[in-house]
């Protein structure tokens, strides 16, 4: 934008013509020139009048009044065009010919001026040579303000003007004429000169202000619209929603909102890269739009979300659903066919809930969140389906807002807590233990993470949360005298992991916690690395070079993570417990485990199994070359101090007394 400025500006200084400029700056500078017409036009008759008055006696009557007749019909032609624009373009752009018909009509004005001096320049009286020269010098000098916005224009009425009179004092062969042919040539040469550069000085500020326009209207743009699709964003469609309540209460209609969200877009995006995610996104977004009415309003909330808004759908409840409903089976088919991006043929389905207004008293962002309870619904019912939000559906709302309150409150109360469960080797000797959140509810008791995480992700609280459960584990650490041979195991939420600071964050907490980095472990997912994995590999490896260690947790449950395990800075892999609970009855199950071990041992990666339960899950986990363990065979999940008091060898410093025997008795 400033340089772009900066080059029309440069592009203005240069040029003479007054047709080369953006058009919004030169229907700017012919506003400027007829809003000065009134008073031009008042100056002509005054002049004309006094110059035919003072010329009587030494210019021929018929002359004057042919001359004075020219000159003011020219005046009310004028005024007529004055008038006529005035009338269209006083906010609206002016055509390219109103810029003509200005320089033909200052040019026909600058000629009936230069007249006088032809017609009405008496030879025999020198002072009322004198007159004439000043009153079309007065006239050329006036010209320059009213017509310097249009160079051209106020040039070729100085010079048609100007030109003849100078002719004149050079053929009265004196002295004192040619002296005032000179003067007037000097004087000629210096309304040209300040013509340009008070040109020059409109055009600039005219320019200014036209970016500044431009400016203000980027600014208010970017703050409505999302700059990847061009729907409106968040901000203006929770806006439109409040008004179409208001008119739907005022109108007795009903009016609906469509939460779309596509299905498995992180696969695609996450695969075939953000490039093609955003192509996708565009695609999709130009495809709804070809089903909107134009009261109606498409716009993007963020990621792959898309919300509908349609502004009158019936009058009653029945009507109103019906016509919702055909709108969200006309999307579904809409996204069926596949789109064409960079080479990838994609198939893409949506989920999409739906809300009415104003069946109850809720506002636009209840309304949202009534439509998002209903999009999940339809995620669960199989997805690439259409749910709409029932009454029951608002406990669900209610529950979530209800969670996100208490989770605020627990972060302020101290109500979150860790519990700790022992991961054990092949000599069942405790080498490390893995922080798990709970969350000790006033009224609930115990609440454990997969009843809350997720709200905490949407809401942003899980960056908190993470700090927090980072603090106390290294706090509770510094705590345990064996702590110096043990894992300390800290799962890391997606969103704390993507935060700039996570790296600088993480030294000073275990600095603050005076901890060896050598014993802290980070578990994190596939999905988290993949989202982008050359930002995931250099926060990894400042975390590594400071003695941080990694776990991929959950492996198995991705889809990704073997193309880009061979590059991850990881020592540990944690085969999921769904793999291992049935691995000996499941022939499936049995062939990933088996399958996961023996690439990690190629790779020479350790290996934990989760969900280890019984001892014939830990036998064949042992014969297939599993050294490390976790699960209840060795010990549930228990708060510090239980931790302490069941395995009393942790208070214990020296390190045989940390092999401890973990088999049942």
């Amino acid at each position: 934008m400033v340089n772009s400025g900066q080059n029309q500006s440069a592009q203005l200084q240069r040029s003479i013509s007054d047709f080369g400029v953006p058009p919004d700056i030169r229907s700017g500078l012919a506003r400027i020139i007829h809003s000065s017409v009134p008073l031009t036009l008042i100056a002509v008759l005054i002049n004309s009048v006094a110059l035919s008055i003072v010329q009587l006696s030494v210019v021929a009557h018929t002359t004057i009044l042919i001359w004075f007749c020219i000159t003011n019909g020219l005046s009310l032609i004028r005024w007529g065009l004055y008038l006529q624009f005035n009338k269209r373009y006083t906010l609206e752009q002016a055509p390219i010919y109103w810029t003509h018909l200005t320089f033909i009509v200052s040019a026909a004005s600058g000629l009936t001026w230069g007249a006088v001096a032809i017609w009405l320049f008496p030879e025999d009286s020198f002072v009322h040579q004198v007159f004439t020269a000043f009153v079309i010098a007065g006239m050329s000098a006036g010209a320059v303000t009213t017509l310097a916005p249009l160079l051209s224009s106020v040039c070729a009425f100085i010079l048609f003007a100007m030109l003849p009179i100078i002719v004149r004092f050079f053929q009265v062969d004196t002295d004192i004429n040619y002296a005032m042919g000179a003067m007037s040539i000097l004087f000629t040469v210096m309304l040209l000169i300040t013509s340009k550069r008070l040109n020059q000085t409109i055009k600039e500020s005219l320019l200014l202000r036209h970016e500044q326009v431009l400016a203000e209207k980027t600014i208010q743009y970017q703050a409505h619209y999302d700059a990847l699709t061009n729907l409106p964003n968040r901000r203006l469609i929770i806006g439109r929603l409040k008004q179409e309540i208001a008119r739907s209460i005022r109108h007795k209609h009903i009016g609906g909102v469509l939460f779309l969200d596509l299905d498995h877009f992180k696969t695609i995006n996450d695969s075939l890269g953000h490039t093609v995610g955003d192509e996708l996104l565009k695609q999709v977004a130009s495809r709804i739009n070809q089903r909107v009415r134009d009261e109606d309003t498409a716009a993007r909330l963020g990621g792959d979300e898309f919300i509908i808004l349609l502004a009158e759908v019936g009058d009653t409840p029945v009507q109103a659903m019906d016509n919702v409903m055909n709108v969200a089976d006309q999307i579904l088919q809409l996204l069926d066919a596949p789109f064409q991006i960079s080479g990838h043929e994609l198939h893409v389905t949506v989920s999409i809930g739906i809300a009415l207004f104003p069946l109850t008293e809720t506002s636009a962002d209840q309304l949202l969140q009534q439509s998002d309870v209903a999009m999940y619904e339809a995620k669960q019912a199989g997805r690439n389906t259409v749910r709409i939000f029932l009454p029951e559906m608002q406990k669900t709302v209610d529950n979530r807002r209800a969670t996100e309150k208490g989770l605020r409150r627990a972060l302020a109360e101290d109500e979150l807590e860790l519990f700790y469960q022992p991961q054990v080797d092949a000599d069942h000797s405790i080498i490390g233990l893995e922080a798990l959140l709970r969350w000790n509810h006033p009224a609930k008791g115990i609440i454990a993470p997969n009843e809350f995480i997720e709200i905490a992700e949407i809401t942003g609280l899980i960056t908190q949360i993470g700090d927090w459960v980072s603090n106390t584990a290294c706090r509770d650490l510094s705590r345990i005298p064996a702590g110096r041979n043990l894992k300390m195991c800290i799962n890391v939420s997606p969103r704390q992991f993507a935060e700039t600071v996570f790296v600088d964050k993480l030294k000073e907490i275990i600095a603050m916690a005076g901890v060896n980095p050598d014993n802290i472990q980070l578990e994190i997912t596939e999905s988290m690395l993949i989202r982008d994995i050359e930002a995931a590999i250099e926060k990894m490896q400042k975390l590594k070079s400071a003695g941080v260690s990694f776990s991929i947790d959950d492996f198995g449950t991705g889809y990704s993570s073997l193309a880009y395990l061979k590059r991850l800075p990881v020592d540990i892999l944690k085969i999921d417990k769904s793999f291992v609970l049935d691995i000996d009855k499941d022939e499936s199950n049995a062939v990933i485990v088996e399958t996961v071990i023996a690439m990690a041992k190629h790779m020479q990666i350790d290996i934990v199994a989760e969900g280890v339960e019984n001892e014939q899950i830990l036998n064949y986990l042992k014969d297939r070359g599993c050294t490390r363990f976790q699960g209840y065979f060795f010990a549930r999940p228990m708060p510090l101090n239980s931790l302490l008091k069941q395995f009393p060898e942790l208070n214990r410093s020296n390190r045989d007394a940390n092999i401890i025997d973990m088999r049942p008795s």
